[in-house]
Formats: C-alpha cells, structure tokens, sequence
C-alpha cells in the first residue's frame, strides 16, 4: 500500500529528476538566437523618435552625465539653441572616455533631458562606412535603484520573517532563475510554452511550500491545489481567449518580436504568461486552506471528514474573496494607462472593449480570478482525506505539520 508519506517523497523525487533534464537539454538562447531588442522608453509613435535599428552588434554601456552646456546652431533664418551631454563612460572598451551628445532626435531619439551626475545607458552602434561607434541616449541607468530596491526587500523578509525569510528570498530567486533558464529559452527554440510553464508551475510550487513547509502532507495538498488551480486559469483563458480571437499581439513589442521571429507562436506566449501570473496567488490560497484544516484537526482530533471539508471551503472562501479583488486590482493596476483609451475614443465601450490590450487583460485577470476559486474546493477536500489519514492519536496529531 502506497502511503502518503511515499507518494509524496516519490513526487518530489520525480519534480527534481524532471528539473536535472530540463536544465540539461534546455539551455539559455544564445544572443545569436535574438533578433531584436525592444527599446527600454516608450514614447508616442511620431517623428522624433528616428528609426534605430537595432540587431545583436549592439552594445550597451553605463555612462555618466558630467556636463550639460547648450549649443548654438545655425539655420538659414537665425539660429537654435540645444543643449549638449558630456557623459562619462563607466563600462566597456570606452571605459574613462568622455564624449559630448546633443540632444537632437539623432543623439537623443527619447528627448531624454538628463542632469550633471545622472548615470544614463548609451546605445553604440557601429558605423559601417568607418568601423566608428555611434552613440545614442538610450535611457536612465535604472540598476542602482533596482539592486537598492531587492535588498531593502531581502533584509525586510530577514528581519521581520528570520530563517523563513531567508527560504521566501532563495525560493523567489531561485523561481526567477527556472523562468529564465527553461521558459523563456525553451520559447526561443520554438517548444510549447505552455506545458513548459504548467511543469515549472509545478516545481516552483513545490520549491516554495517545501522550504516554507518542509517534506509533509500539508506541502503536498499545497502543490496539488496549486496545480489544479493553474490548469483550471489556463483551460478557461484558452476556451475565451480562442473565442475572442486574442493572438497575443496587443502591444507594439509584441508585434515588433514575432514580425522577426514569425514562427514562434504569440498566443502560447499569451497563455504561458497567465499560467504563472495566477500560480503564485493561487498557491496563497491553498496554504491558507491546508493550514486551517490542520489546526482545525489539531482541536478536534475526532473531526470528520465532512467537517473538515466544510471548515476548509469556510476558510478558502474568505481568503478568496480578499485576494479575487487583489488579483483584479493588481491587473487594472498595470493597465492605467489603457484605461485612458476609453476617453480618448468618446467613450465608446464597443470601441475600449475591443481593443487587444483591454481584451487580453479581461481574460488574464477572470481566467485566473476562477482558477483561484476552483482552488478552494480542490484544496479543500485533499487537506480533509489528508487529515483523516492521521492516526487519530495524540501524539500523532501535535506534530507539526501533515506528516
């Protein structure tokens, strides 16, 4: 007889051995297999922004700002003002130089207006007529602040959390890690992106509750509703998302990416990219779930299953309803600035409403919100079996845990 104890060590067994292989056979893209890079500013679609085009001979380098001066040109019915930027190179083979820029669209296709002691990110791009660099503003030096950012939330998971919050920032760590290293290149070679994210769903959910949880019952009822939940998310965005025709083409990166890179396949991009935005607030749930079930059967050694199930579905409904609208937030969130399209057409909801972006964003945000519910019933009545399976002694029931 299969105990639960075996099962779930055969299970996390399995989930490495399948990770070894994939980190073996699927290896990062190379740069040779990128053909373009998005711009890292997003200004409006007009003539000030010039025609840079942009391939893997690209060099990016760190710089700082030590001067801005103005610079008098002249036209044939006067003259014009612009203003100059002598930055400093602090990266690359130019590492030390100075050079001086202006802030014409050439120079500054963003109309970036930097100040002394700004640290800015220069675009080269090689002359073909002389072998010569040109330099370009490509944007703000964003790392600082970045790396700034990681640790303050790093030392505040430390402090506040101890040894948990020391596993919270391997486990997300190492969960952008996997994405980086398996999803994104096993995309760039033409695989389906979606069983690929279903399979790193499933072992990032498994690294995050074992290091949080440890080898036991509750971690496996976890990984299991965590699962069903995603599936749940992926096959309702996949009914409506074919339904409503979405290709995965709703913003001009999109577009720009697949135009070069025309056999890869925008819509499972689409989905893949909802299977792992719902995982993590699907995994809150069902933790939330199992641990009220086993502090339920801790109180009350004699509870059933029936009580249990109830006492479970009572807990996930609360949690659900508290992270439905924090799901839904998150989304609208990030797409402000779509909602202004709604004025700019007259307020036309057949107009707004059908727009690819606003389409995309309504499948993402309800897919997931529905996957999260069908997380508490599933949830639910594994942490009961799994309770019921505790021998109904004392000491078996005030060990930590489902063991």
């Amino acid at each position: 007889m299969i105990t639960a104890a075996s099962f779930s060590r055969s299970f996390v067994r399995n989930a490495v051995i399948l990770l070894l292989l994939a980190l073996v056979f699927i290896r990062p893209a190379s740069a040779e297999n990128v053909t373009t890079t998005a711009a890292t500013e997003n200004t409006n679609e007009s003539a000030k922004q010039p025609a840079l085009n942009y391939s893997v001979d690209d060099k990016y380098e760190r710089a700082i700002v030590r001067e801005v001066g103005t610079l008098k040109e002249e036209i044939p019915n006067g003259g014009l003002q612009k203003k100059t930027y002598t930055i400093e190179f602090l990266s690359g083979a130019l590492r030390g130089q100075t050079k001086t820029l202006s802030s014409d669209v050439i120079s500054n296709p963003y109309q970036l207006e930097p100040r002394p002691g700004d640290r800015v990110v220069i675009l080269l791009q090689q002359d073909p007529n002389n072998g010569e660099f040109i330099a370009y503003l490509e944007g703000f030096d964003r790392l600082g602040a970045m790396l700034w950012l990681v640790a303050l939330f790093v030392l505040t998971l430390i402090l506040l959390a101890g040894w948990q919050g020391v596993k919270t920032a391997f486990s997300i760590l190492l969960s952008i890690a996997l994405i980086g290293w398996i999803l994104i290149p096993s995309f760039l070679r033409g695989v389906n992106p979606v069983p690929v994210a279903i399979f790193l769903a499933a072992v990032l959910a498994t690294i995050s509750s074992v290091l949080s949880m440890g080898w036991n019952k509750k971690a496996l009822v976890t990984i299991i509703g965590t699962i069903g939940g995603v599936i749940v998310a992926y096959i309702i965005s996949k009914i409506f998302g074919d339904w409503a025709h979405l290709s995965g083409l709703s913003t001009e990166e999109d577009r720009m990416f697949f135009e070069k890179n025309s056999l890869l396949n925008p819509q499972g991009l689409l989905f893949s990219g909802i299977i792992i935005a719902a995982m993590g607030v699907v995994e809150d749930v069902a933790v939330s779930i199992a641990s009220g079930v086993l502090e339920v059967k801790r109180a009350n050694p004699q509870s059933s299953t029936k009580t249990l199930f109830r006492s479970g579905m009572i807990i996930g409904r609360d949690h659900m309803s508290a992270l439905a609208n924090t799901l839904i937030f998150a989304y609208v969130g990030a797409s402000l600035s779509t909602l202004l399209l709604y004025t700019q057409y007259g307020g036309s909801w057949l107009k707004f409403l059908n727009f690819d972006v606003v389409s995309d964003e309504i499948v993402r945000s309800l897919s997931g919100t529905i996957g999260l519910v069908f997380t508490v019933p599933i949830t639910a009545i594994l942490a009961a079996i799994a309770c019921i399976a505790i021998k109904h002694d004392k000491t078996e029931i005030t060990k930590p845990g489902l063991q």
